[in-house]
């Protein structure tokens, strides 16, 4: 072996050392690359069965014009595969009959237990929110964007909020709130599909535009965020205010 050789192998060797190869496991190359053809054609083969299989779950909500009737729908609805791991599916609470609708992002365990959303610490903190501008849950509608609890109270996915998300337009459909309050990052992307983040978006007055109606839409942020985060609250009760006040010009 000539010195260029040898300078050569030294040069490939400090190569290897640099990169994190400690092993020589083969005296000869492998061509790891020869089954890839084969193996992107079977990822895309399942791909496309797992699209099939979304599409044959999509949702018919025609006909469906109660909340009787939806609830019903959502209970048999295993598209999303939360329901396997909650105790209960929620609905809703409040007076279906109050011009305004809140929306939340999902159960959590004591409302998973109960089968109403906010009735944990973060419930008790939406009261408090709602007295201040004299209201409560008789003279509000509320909701979630998820009616089953995520494991761990873990953020749900964009596949779990897309396939419920057709349930929670319909629940406000049938509604018909003049005001509708969406309470936290989640519920925000999943109704308005915002690029923004909450902090840049939250108390400020959007159109939401379902089924030939127009609904004045306004984020905020979410209870649970507030026990966390106390200093916000005083932008919160700025979007409460705001929403009474819009509600009065109703």
């Amino acid at each position: 072996m000539n010195k260029t050789s040898i300078k050569n192998t030294l040069n490939l060797l400090n190569l290897y050392k640099e990169s994190g190869v400690d092993e020589l496991i083969s005296s000869r190359p492998k061509n790891r690359t020869v089954r890839k053809k084969d193996y992107v054609s079977k990822k895309m083969q399942k791909s496309d069965e797992m699209n099939s299989a979304k599409v044959s779950e999509e949702i018919n909500l025609e006909g469906i014009n109660t909340l009787e009737e939806l609830k019903h729908k959502m209970s048999t609805f295993q598209g999303c595969q939360l329901y396997k791991s909650a105790t209960n599916m929620v609905f809703s609470d409040g007076n279906p009959k109050s011009k305004i609708m809140l929306i939340g992002e999902a159960p959590g365990h004591d409302e998973d237990l109960q089968a109403k959303p906010f009735v944990g610490r973060s419930g008790k903190l939406l009261d408090k929110m709602l007295e201040a501008i004299d209201l409560n849950r008789e003279k509000v509608y509320i909701a979630n964007i998820i009616p089953w609890r995520p494991p761990a109270n873990r953020r749900p996915t964009e596949d779990e909020i897309n396939s419920c998300l057709p349930f929670i337009l319909k629940h406000i459909e049938i509604i018909k709130p003049s005001a509708l309050m969406l309470l936290g990052s989640t519920a925000t992307f999943a109704i308005l599909r915002n690029k923004e983040g909450i902090s840049k978006i939250r108390g400020k007055w959007v159109d939401l535009k379902i089924n030939q109606m127009t609904i004045p839409t306004m984020p905020t942020f979410h209870p649970a965020f507030l026990l966390r985060q106390p200093g916000q609250k005083k932008h919160v009760w700025t979007d409460l205010q705001s929403l009474r006040d819009k509600i009065k010009q109703k």
